[in-house]
C-alpha cells in the first residue's frame, strides 16, 4: 500500500509539473488574445458576474440543504461565504475548498466528517451522472454531424453514465478494498442510497446540479462573446461536461491548467481551435477567481460569527 501510494503521488506530481509547464507555454503563446479584455462591455461583465454569483448561490444552497438534512442550519451569509471559499480553493488545489468547508462545519457544528464526505461524494455522483449524460448526448449529436473523432469520448461518457445509473441500486458489486477509490465509491453510494429515501432532497440536488451545469455552460458562452469567438453553445456545454469529470476525477494536484488544456485540445478536435479553448477557459477562471475572491472578502465575517 505505501509503495502504491508513493507511486500514485509521484505520478500526480509529474502530471502537475507537466500541466504547469504546458499551460504556461500556451498562455505565453496566446497572450495577445487577452488584450481584447480592454474592450469588455458593461453588459458582458454584468452577464458573466451574474452567472458566476448564481453558481455560487446554487452551490451554497446545496450545502445548506445537505446541512439541514443533518439538522444543521446555516445562515444565508454563512453558506454563501462557504460556497465562495470552496470555489476559490478548489480552483487552485483539487478538493482543498471542500476540505476547508468540512473542517469548518466540524469545528463549529460538530458535523461528522464521515457524514460530510459521504454526502459530498453522493452529490458528486449526481452531478457526474448529469454531466456524463449531457456529454454523451452532445457527442452523439456531433458524431452524427460528422465529427467521428469524438467516438472515444462518447464511449467514456456513456460508460460513466451507465455505471452511475446502475451503481446506486446496489446491482453492481464493488471490490472491498480499504483506502482506495472503491471505498470512496462505496461511501458515496451508501450516502446516495440514503438520499434516495429523501425524495425532496434528491430532487433538490438534481435540480441544483442541472442549473449549475447550465449556468457554467452559459458562462463559457459569455466568455466566447467576450473574446469574439464564434463557438456554438452546444460546444460550451460539452466543454463543461468534460470540466466536470476532470474536477471530480483529478489527474494532477492542482486544477490550474488542467481544464484549459483539456478544453483546448477538445476545442481543436471539434474545429473551434486550440487557442479558442485555452483562452475562453482561462478567461472563465480569471473572472471566477476575482468574483468569488471578492465574495469571500465581503462575506468572510459570516464565518467567524459565534454560533447562536
Amino acid at each position: 500500500m505505501p509503495s502504491h501510494f508513493s507511486a500514485h503521488h509521484l505520478i500526480k506530481q509529474i502530471a502537475t509539473i507537466g500541466v504547469f509547464v504546458g499551460f504556461g507555454f500556451l498562455l505565453f503563446k496566446y497572450r495577445e488574445g487577452f488584450y481584447i479584455l480592454r474592450d469588455l462591455s458593461a453588459f458582458q461583465f454584468i452577464s458573466f458576474s451574474s452567472l458566476t454569483i448564481f453558481g455560487i448561490t446554487l452551490s451554497g444552497s446545496k450545502l445548506s440543504r445537505i446541512a439541514n438534512y443533518f439538522n444543521i442550519h446555516l445562515k444565508k451569509g454563512e453558506w454563501f461565504a462557504l460556497s465562495s471559499m470552496t470555489t476559490v480553493l478548489n480552483s487552485i488545489l483539487f478538493k482543498s475548498g471542500s476540505l476547508a468547508t468540512s473542517t469548518y462545519l466540524k469545528k463549529k457544528y460538530d458535523f461528522p466528517y464521515a457524514a460530510f464526505v459521504g454526502s459530498f461524494i453522493g452529490d458528486q455522483l449526481i452531478i457526474l451522472f448529469i454531466a456524463s449524460l449531457i456529454g454523451s448526448i452532445i457527442t452523439a449529436c456531433l458524431i452524427y454531424s460528422g465529427i467521428s473523432q469524438l467516438i472515444f469520448l462518447f464511449i467514456i461518457f456513456t460508460i460513466i453514465a451507465v455505471f452511475l445509473f446502475i451503481l446506486p441500486g446496489g446491482k453492481l458489486p464493488l471490490p472491498k478494498k480499504e483506502g482506495s477509490i472503491w471505498s470512496k465509491l462505496r461511501a458515496g453510494t451508501d450516502s446516495f442510497n440514503t438520499l434516495l429515501q429523501n425524495k425532496n432532497l434528491l430532487y433538490t440536488l438534481c435540480t441544483h446540479n442541472i442549473l449549475l451545469i447550465t449556468a457554467a455552460g452559459l458562462r463559457l458562452f459569455t466568455a466566447c462573446s467576450i473574446l469574439n469567438q464564434e463557438i456554438p453553445i452546444i460546444h460550451c456545454f460539452l466543454f463543461i461536461a468534460v470540466i466536470t469529470i476532470v474536477r471530480i476525477i483529478p489527474i494532477a494536484h492542482s486544477d490550474i491548467g488542467v481544464r484549459e488544456i483539456m478544453v483546448g485540445f477538445l476545442s481543436k478536435t471539434i474545429g473551434s481551435g486550440l487557442k479558442a479553448g485555452v483562452l475562453i477557459t482561462s478567461i472563465d477562471r480569471i473572472f471566477e477567481l476575482l468574483l468569488t475572491g471578492l465574495c469571500v472578502s465581503v462575506f468572510r465575517k459570516s464565518l467567524i460569527t459565534p454560533k447562536n
